[in-house]
């Protein structure tokens, strides 16, 4: 197999992402106000930021899927990346349900009063149900969890959606002919909204927007957008038609991102039903253009070496990145995070910094090592080659890191 390539713009797209999330929830993670002008106006533009976890899947379903496409027939196909996945994602998750056990155990009653939780820290089945990744299965209402409970686990849902597309992927593009997979694909792609509509106006449960059939959309259309760059004519076909990818994607900015602004949050009726797949499709868009135009302004900024730097350590980022907040506007001020004032907004910059550091020292001591124990896993060679000609006509390129 030739020597793997790695796509520096995807790493890029990893930071947007991360910072996306992290700016939602170092500033909106308190009520809009409009006591101080800035601040409200900064609270109102961070409510497009839990879009950044649609960015997430749509690259996890563009990355997974084409190592999945390219490794279809191997051997050693399922070995090799459940091998993969449990070294990247397995170690440093479980760790971090492991020390919030031992945290609440030894010093619970302490930590809760000094983290401002409204409630007892949950130390039962709330808990353990991460490590099996159903967190997002049960029925507790996280965004209502405050203080220390609420910032440790409370956006790892999307964890959960991950690993179940990592479970059900494999079957799909190992048992699927080519035309029956995009069949499959674009039929999830539009049935995701409509289950979600009759969720919303019938059942009145917009949780089950966490749960991952009814997200699955981000996730399929991120496998098309890999079969679609591995497919020559479809290549040429893209690199045709950028001008009208360029309109086409600010259109969707515009229709996908205004309604969140303008009625001052992602979490009404409109984005959970049409408005996730158009974000989504954004994205993909997105995507398309920095594979496509590889010295085009999109992709030259994806190549910024600080955003790359923060893409690559974004994993560890996204699980500590809330609870780093709280911890310092908890020593440092005695208060719940708030940016309304300069000193909160810089205490909330500091945290973030903070953020950063700690995921660069996990790379360099845990993470990185258990990656390239995962990748001492490999795909038989003869069938990888045989499978990627299949799709693309030629071998495409494996993608280090996933």
């Amino acid at each position: 197999m030739e020597k793997p390539t790695r796509i520096l713009e995807l790493d890029g797209l990893r930071g947007l992402a991360i910072l996306l999330v992290i700016f939602f929830h170092y500033t909106n993670g308190q009520a809009l106000t409009r006591s101080n002008g800035l601040a409200y106006y900064v609270q109102r533009c961070a409510t497009l930021g839990p879009t950044g976890v649609d960015l997430f899947f749509v690259l996890s379903g563009f990355l997974i899927g084409g190592i999945l496409i390219e490794a279809r027939g191997s051997d050693s196909y399922f070995r090799t990346f459940y091998a993969r996945r449990f070294f990247r994602i397995i170690p440093i998750y479980y760790l971090w349900i492991c020390l919030y056990i031992v945290l609440v155990s030894t010093a619970g009653r302490a930590i809760q009063v000094r983290s401002f939780s409204d409630k007892a820290l949950p130390d039962g089945f709330e808990v353990y149900a991460h490590f099996l990744f159903i967190q997002n299965l049960v029925p507790f209402n996280w965004s209502a969890q405050s203080g220390l409970w609420g910032s440790w686990f409370g956006h790892l849902w999307s964890l959960a959606v991950e690993e179940q597309f990592y479970l059900l992927a494999p079957l799909m593009i190992a048992w699927l002919s080519s035309r029956r997979l995009l069949a499959v694909l674009v039929g999830i792609v539009c049935g995701a909204p409509l289950v979600r509509i009759v969720l919303l106006y019938y059942v009145h449960q917009i949780d089950c927007t966490r749960v991952m059939p009814f997200r699955a959309d981000a996730l399929a259309v991120g496998i098309l957008v890999s079969i679609l760059w591995k497919d020559p004519a479809s290549r040429v076909w893209l690199c045709g038609h950028m001008r009208s990818t360029y309109w086409t994607t600010a259109g969707l900015f515009l229709l996908a991102f205004g309604p969140i602004y303008f009625v001052s949050g992602s979490e009404n009726a409109f984005v959970f039903s049409f408005g996730f797949t158009w974000i989504t499709i954004f994205y993909a868009l997105l995507l398309v253009m920095v594979l496509v135009e590889s010295r085009g302004w999109i992709a030259l900024t994806m190549r910024i070496g600080w955003l790359r730097a923060i893409g690559r350590v974004s994993y560890c980022m996204y699980i500590i990145h809330w609870i780093m907040d709280l911890f310092f506007h908890a020593v440092l001020l005695h208060a719940r995070p708030q940016i309304v004032t300069l000193l909160g907004a810089g205490i909330s910059l500091l945290a973030g910094i903070a953020t950063y550091a700690v995921a660069w020292v996990s790379w360099q001591i845990l993470e990185g090592p258990l990656v390239r124990i995962g990748h001492a896993f490999r795909y038989s060679t003869p069938a990888v080659n045989q499978a990627a000609i299949l799709i693309s006509g030629k071998p495409g390129p494996n993608l280090p890191g996933f």
